[in-house]
């Protein structure tokens, strides 16, 4: 089971990492990597979460349970980075803070989960 779990933290960084990254492709264009790599965000935390339930009924003394609050901010934050992506996908040109607030939102979502 911490097998899993290690594999879908790593996927989950990653999709945070190719939000970050796809954010410096897009120019005038939002990148298709910014979606893909949000919704491999959402899937792998989604995962994380199921299997971190389980692994505190199985251990509760080395694996602390879930915040549900920090949880939910998590997502509606990784919610709000698709939302912005399909509204603005098939534009052309980009209005000045579609990047800043994906941007804002990916990093906003790292802080809370090693800060809270």
């Amino acid at each position: 089971m911490e097998l899993a779990r290690n594999v879908l933290l790593i996927l989950h960084l990653a999709g945070m990492a190719g939000i970050l990254i796809s954010i410096l492709a897009s120019r005038t264009k939002l990148s298709p990597g910014i979606s893909h790599s949000a919704l491999l965000a959402l899937i792998t935390g989604m995962g994380l979460v199921g299997i971190r339930y389980s692994l505190n009924s199985a251990d509760p003394a080395k694996w602390e349970l879930i915040d549900n609050a920090k949880i939910t901010i998590k997502l509606i934050f990784v919610i709000a980075i698709l939302a912005i992506t399909y509204a603005n996908k098939k534009k052309e040109s980009l209005s000045p803070m579609v990047i800043p607030w994906i941007a804002g939102l990916t990093i906003g979502n790292i802080i809370i989960a090693y800060v809270w």
